[in-house]
C-alpha cells in the first residue's frame, strides 16, 4: 500500500463556544472546517450497511448525535450517508508506511492520570499525542438546550467527536487507542464509532460511575482505554470489540495510557510492544510523591509540570508521538486549562467550565 502524501495543514487550536441544539454545533461547525476528507492514514470504511447498523446503535442511545452528525454533512455538502460511512472508523491503527512504525508498532502516545491528594483536591492531567499532520485540534464548549449536559472538550480528525473534555458535573473522561490484533470485521458487531464514545459519557452521564457503567454495556467498535474521573472516583474503561473490562481506582492514584493490563484484554494486543506506554504508565503512577498543595492553582501547576515531562517521556515533539495539545484539571473546583500544543514549549491557558 502506497503511503499517501497530504498537503499538510495549519494546526488549528480555535475555541468554539456554542448553544443551543446539536444540529446548531454540526451546522456551526461544519461551516467553520474545510472541506472534509477521509485523512490519508486512515483505513477503508466499513461497508454502508454496517455502518448504519452502526449509526442505529448511535440513535437508541443518544439520537441528538445524528442530528449533528447530519448538520455537519449538510454545511459541508456531503451526502449524510456518505459522512456517516467515511466517519465510522473501526480499524484506527495508521496506514502508513514509515519503517520505523512498522517495525516498533508505536502509533499513540496519549496519557492520562488523576490524583485524590490527600488536601482533598483531585488533579487530573491529560496529553493527546498523535501525528502531527492531524491539523484539527480544535476545543468546544457546548451548551446544549435539550436532554444533554453542558461539556468542554477537545476533537481531533474525526468532526463531532470528542478526545478529552469535562462535563457540567464534573465528570472528566478521555480515549487512549491501544494496538491490538484487530479482528476481522466479519466479527464484530454494529458499534459506537470511537469518536462519539466520550460524548455519550460526558453529555449523559453525571458521575463516574454512571460514565463506566456506560461504557462498559455499549457495543464498541474498536480499541482503546478510557478514563473516567470525577471528585469522588475514577475508573479505566479497557474496550475492544470482544470484550470490555473496568479497572477501579486502587489507591489515591489511577492514570491510564496505550496498553490493556487487565488480564482479560492482555492477550488481544499480541505481540504488540508496549514497552513506551508501560514507562508512561510507571510515571504516572509514581507522579504525585510527596507533593503538598495550598490551592488548585498549585495543584494544577503541578500536573502541567507532570505534563511537560520529556525523561519518561510524556511530552513528544517530533513524529506519531507528537503532543498535539495538552489538559490539566481540577475536578473539585471544575476547572480546566488547555496547552495549544506540546507543554514542554507551549503554555496553559484557563477556558471557561462548562
Amino acid at each position: 500500500m502506497r503511503e499517501e502524501t497530504a498537503t499538510v495543514e495549519a494546526p488549528d487550536y480555535r475555541f468554539f463556544d456554542v448553544q443551543g441544539s446539536h444540529a446548531a454545533l454540526g451546522f456551526t461547525l461544519g461551516n467553520a472546517d474545510p472541506p472534509f476528507r477521509m485523512q490519508f492514514w486512515w483505513w477503508a470504511p466499513p461497508p454502508l450497511a454496517f455502518a448504519r447498523a452502526c449509526r442505529a446503535v448511535v440513535r437508541e442511545l443518544h439520537p441528538h448525535l445524528l442530528d449533528e452528525c447530519d448538520a455537519y454533512a449538510d454545511a459541508q455538502r456531503i451526502p449524510a450517508d456518505q459522512f456517516w460511512q467515511q466517519t465510522c472508523r473501526v480499524n484506527l491503527k495508521a496506514r502508513v508506511r514509515a519503517a520505523h512504525l512498522l517495525a516498533t508498532e508505536i502509533g499513540e502516545g496519549c496519557s492520562t492520570f488523576v490524583w485524590f491528594t490527600p488536601q482533598g483536591y483531585v488533579v487530573v492531567g491529560r496529553n493527546y499525542d498523535y501525528l502531527p499532520q492531524q491539523a484539527r485540534r480544535q476545543r468546544i464548549r457546548f451548551t446544549p438546550d435539550c436532554c444533554a449536559l453542558p461539556s468542554l472538550g477537545a476533537r481531533g480528525s474525526v468532526p463531532c467527536g470528542r478526545y478529552d473534555g469535562i462535563n457540567r458535573h464534573g465528570v472528566f473522561a478521555s480515549l487512549h487507542v491501544v494496538m491490538t490484533d484487530t479482528p476481522s470485521l466479519g466479527t464484530i458487531r454494529p458499534g459506537v464509532p470511537f469518536h462519539l464514545v466520550l460524548r455519550l459519557a460526558l453529555e449523559l452521564c453525571c458521575t463516574a460511575r454512571e460514565a463506566a457503567d456506560l461504557l462498559s454495556r455499549i457495543p464498541h467498535l474498536s480499541s482503546l482505554n478510557y478514563l473516567v474521573a470525577d471528585a469522588r472516583e475514577a475508573f479505566v474503561i479497557e474496550a475492544d470489540p470482544r470484550r470490555v473490562r473496568v479497572l477501579p481506582q486502587e489507591g489515591d492514584v489511577l492514570a491510564a495510557t496505550n496498553h490493556f493490563r487487565h488480564p482479560d484484554m492482555v492477550p488481544l494486543m499480541g505481540a504488540r510492544q508496549i514497552e513506551h506506554s508501560a514507562c508512561r504508565w510507571s510515571f504516572l503512577m509514581r507522579a504525585p510523591g510527596a507533593q503538598q498543595f495550598r490551592s488548585a492553582d498549585e495543584a494544577l501547576a503541578f500536573a502541567q509540570q507532570v505534563m511537560a515531562d520529556r525523561s519518561a517521556p510524556m511530552c513528544g515533539t517530533s513524529g506519531p508521538l507528537t503532543t498535539l495539545w495538552s489538559c490539566v484539571a481540577e475536578l473539585t473546583t471544575r476547572r480546566i486549562r488547555y496547552a495549544p500544543g506540546a507543554p514542554c514549549r507551549t503554555p496553559y491557558g484557563e477556558l471557561p467550565a462548562p
